[in-house]
């Protein structure tokens, strides 16, 4: 670590970057001012959750391709492998949260992921196969901390929809899981960042990972517009929500 910026200095030039990332994405997100004026529908909301549920099946994955790839420093692989590990199965509470808006098995078909979706999952497993094995603690930086600026919406969301918590499993779960996850990952950034190009590579994947989920939250929205006006085919399954 550079001598001249101490751990603590180093946390907080993080969390003044993400802070200025989440204001541009938040103040600029069609998605995100639908939720904050209450037009939200539950189609909007289910295909938020649809992509959620793609990008949320790739994390234990490329979690642990990061530990395969730094076997050599115990501590930081152990950390990868028993967060991916907790990781496994998530995106299926994303999945019961959409069944639960009122939708049927039988006429429910997994679309593929948006093009903004897997271009996000696609720079996952890049920067976990190339570059600084610890990168990508930047990703998990902002994603385990994420609550501080995303409940307000989902507050938002629950009100304007009148779900109940077991509609939304995905996030009230993470909400408990991730402040524990945040305090590992801080415990492992002070154990395994040795040099300002260690944490120079962790900024730049938090703040482009963080961007890239901003640019899929605006494909969401383009492709609701696009359902709306009858050019998105493969989401007619969401024309039942209308009676739900």
């Amino acid at each position: 670590m550079n001598t001249s910026v101490s751990f603590e200095q180093q946390l907080i030039l993080l969390d003044q970057r993400i802070e200025k990332t989440w204001a541009d994405i938040l103040d600029n997100s069609r998605l995100v001012r639908a939720i904050r004026e209450g037009s939200v529908s539950k189609a909007l909301y289910a295909l938020y959750m649809i992509e959620t549920f793609h990008y949320t099946a790739h994390n234990a994955r490329n979690q642990g391709l990061v530990g395969v790839r730094h076997a050599d420093n115990p501590v930081y692989a152990k950390f990868c492998f028993e967060h991916a590990a907790q990781e496994v199965g998530h995106e299926k509470m994303a999945l019961h949260d959409v069944m639960s808006l009122g939708l049927k098995s039988e006429v429910f078909d997994m679309p593929p992921a948006l093009p903004a979706t897997e271009v996000l999952i696609a720079y996952l497993y890049w920067i976990s196969f190339t570059g600084n094995p610890l990168q990508r603690l930047g990703y998990s930086y902002w994603a385990e901390n994420a609550y501080q600026f995303i409940t307000p919406l989902i507050t938002r969301i629950s009100e304007v929809l009148a779900l109940k918590p077991a509609q939304l499993t995905f996030f009230i779960a993470h909400s408990d899981i991730d402040i524990e996850h945040f305090n590992e990952i801080k415990l492992i950034l002070q154990r395994t960042c040795k040099s300002q190009a260690d944490w120079d590579a962790i900024t730049v994947v938090m703040e482009t990972s963080l961007r890239l989920t901003g640019n899929m939250l605006e494909a969401v929205y383009e492709q609701y517009e696009a359902w709306q006006s009858g050019q998105a085919p493969r989401y007619d399954f969401l024309h039942a929500l209308d009676q739900s």
